[in-house]
């Protein structure tokens, strides 16, 4: 990771901690793993005020474009739970994609899918939003 640790807006910080305590939906098991990581990596996360924040950092709202090496790209908004729509390119941060670049930054690498099917992605793009508070 390029700071190290995840780095996360503070207010995002507390909506992420309540999301994780209260998710229900678990998925399968990489998803599962995914929420367990990203758990383990908020007790070591950069927490700073929104306005401190550096630019290239995946947060709620955040574009995200992740690539791989056989030029596979996929572009989407990274959301709340309450608003995940898949369809239409909102992908929730409790999902196994979401809960994977949370926190983390343009060039960071990130593993995605079942540890015998895996491929490895390149978050080559963060284009951070202002839009409308995260819901809880």
């Amino acid at each position: 990771m390029k700071y190290g640790s995840l780095v996360l807006a503070r207010k995002d910080y507390r909506v992420l901690k309540k999301y994780l305590k209260d998710n229900l939906y678990i998925e399968d098991y990489s998803h599962k793993d995914a929420l367990d990581t990203l758990e383990d990596n908020l007790k070591t996360a950069l927490i700073f005020e929104g306005e401190d924040m550096p630019e290239d950092i995946c947060g709620f709202n955040s574009m995200v474009t992740v690539s791989s090496i056989s030029a596979f790209q996929y572009t989407f908004q990274l959301v709340s739970p309450l608003n995940n729509d898949p369809k239409n390119g909102k992908i929730s941060v409790t999902s196994t994609m979401g809960s994977l670049v949370i926190g983390k930054s343009e060039d960071d690498i990130i593993t995605y899918g079942p540890p015998a099917d895996s491929v490895s992605l390149k978050i080559s793009k963060v284009g951070n939003l202002k839009l409308e508070k995260v819901e809880v």
